[in-house]
């Protein structure tokens, strides 16, 4: 797949195929260590993923949705519950905000207006056959991934008003942020210059966040 924003190539041929989602999240808490400690002035939030989910939280989120979760989905929340912060100000859900709280109800706005509607459809996505799987704090932006049942199965599109960017699973829309991870390093690197001495040396806490069951 192709992200629309910046054309730059997506997809797991970026990644080696045989490692896991943990290996992938390891792989992203480094860039996002490279990230924090070029952005020494804090323009942005960083955090490390959640705790996974166990099987009994999993069953108990489908069962209120009302559909098993796509398994590239599925698969991450078993590794990660959720990680806040982790492109920016984007946070991927964990299960309980699946369910409800206020980035839900912050990014779903757009799934009511109909102009948001339209334009998604537009760009070849259809609101109603899809679930929210991560928003941002500080902008409209969301991510969508297609319900089970549905030709948009398992897919997953970055919408904000429009269509920005389609992918053939979460990983695939996961690998693409971090090379935006990547691209941000370096502006940021160039728009700040090195840390001045005195200013702590930044480092991103790798041990999970607790879970919530």
């Amino acid at each position: 797949m192709t992200d629309e924003a910046i054309g730059v190539s997506s997809g797991t041929n970026r990644g080696a195929s045989e490692w896991t989602w943990q290996d992938y999240l390891s792989w992203g808490q480094e860039i996002n260590q490279e990230r924090m400690e070029a952005d020494w002035k804090g323009l942005w939030d960083y955090a490390p993923p959640n705790a996974g989910a166990s099987e009994e939280t999993l069953a108990r989120t489908e069962a209120q949705l009302g559909f098993r979760l796509p398994k590239s989905y599925r698969d991450f929340l078993m590794v990660a519950d959720g990680w806040p912060c982790f492109c920016q100000d984007m946070t991927i859900f964990s299960t309980s905000d699946l369910l409800g709280g206020d980035l839900r109800k912050l990014g779903g706005v757009q799934l009511e207006l109909e102009e948001c509607i339209e334009a998604m459809a537009s760009g070849g996505v259809i609101a109603a056959d899809h679930f929210m799987v991560a928003a941002a704090q500080g902008s409209i932006d969301i991510v969508l991934m297609g319900r089970p049942g549905t030709p948009a199965e398992g897919t997953v599109s970055w919408v904000r008003g429009e269509v920005l960017g389609r992918y053939d699973d979460l990983l695939d829309y996961y690998l693409s942020m971090m090379e935006y991870n990547k691209l941000d390093t370096a502006d940021l690197r160039k728009d700040f210059g090195p840390k001045p001495d005195g200013v702590p040396h930044a480092v991103l806490d790798t041990r999970p966040n607790e879970g919530k069951d």
